[in-house]
C-alpha cells in the first residue's frame, strides 16, 4: 500500500507499558487496537458512534476483512499517529486505510500500513438476528462530504 499524500483523519497516542513486549517492542496485536481507537475517534468526530441502541434494535460495524504489513517496530513510550484515509463507501459498507507512524519521523515511512473494511448491520435484540443495513443517510453525506473536499487532515487531541 503506497503512502497517500492525503489523509482524512488523523488520531494521536503514545505507546503504553502494557502494549509491549520484555524489549519494549509492540505486539503486532495492538497495530489493530490502534486503528480501532482511530476508528472510532473519526466516527465520534463526524457525530457518530460504533455502536447505537434504537428501541430494540442496535447498529454496529463488524469488520469483513482487515489487514496489516509491519514495516518498522513501535516502542514504548513512543507517539504515534494513526491516519485513516476512507478508500470506497458502498450501500452498506465502508473501507478505509490506515497508516502508522512514529512521531518525528519521516513523513512517508510509516512503521505499519493497512485496511479495514467494515460494514453495517442491525441486530435485533429480540429474534437475535443480524442483518446489513443501509449506512444511516446523514453518516454517508458526511463521509461523501470528506471525500469530496480537500485534502485537510482533521485531528483529535493526543490520546491518554
Amino acid at each position: 500500500m503506497e503512502t497517500p499524500t492525503h489523509f482524512h483523519f488523523s488520531y494521536r497516542r503514545m505507546v503504553e507499558f502494557a502494549d509491549t513486549d520484555l524489549a519494549g517492542i509492540v505486539h503486532f496485536a495492538n497495530f489493530f487496537r490502534y486503528m480501532e481507537c482511530a476508528e472510532h475517534a473519526f466516527f465520534r468526530s463526524l457525530g457518530f458512534h460504533v455502536h447505537t441502541t434504537q428501541g430494540s434494535a442496535q447498529h454496529g460495524w463488524p469488520r469483513l476483512d482487515v489487514t496489516c504489513k509491519y514495516l518498522r517496530p513501535a516502542r514504548f513510550e513512543q507517539t504515534l499517529e494513526i491516519r485513516l484515509r476512507i478508500e470506497e463507501i458502498r450501500t452498506s459498507s465502508l473501507r478505509y486505510g490506515f497508516w502508522i507512524f512514529g512521531e518525528g519521523e519521516k513523513p512517508h515511512s510509516p512503521l505499519a500500513v493497512g485496511s479495514c473494511t467494515i460494514i453495517y448491520v442491525e441486530l435485533d435484540t429480540a429474534s437475535h438476528q443480524i442483518r446489513k443495513a443501509p449506512i444511516r443517510a446523514e453518516l454517508r453525506a458526511k463521509i461523501e462530504e470528506i471525500l469530496a473536499s480537500s485534502p485537510a487532515i482533521p485531528s483529535t487531541p493526543h490520546a491518554p
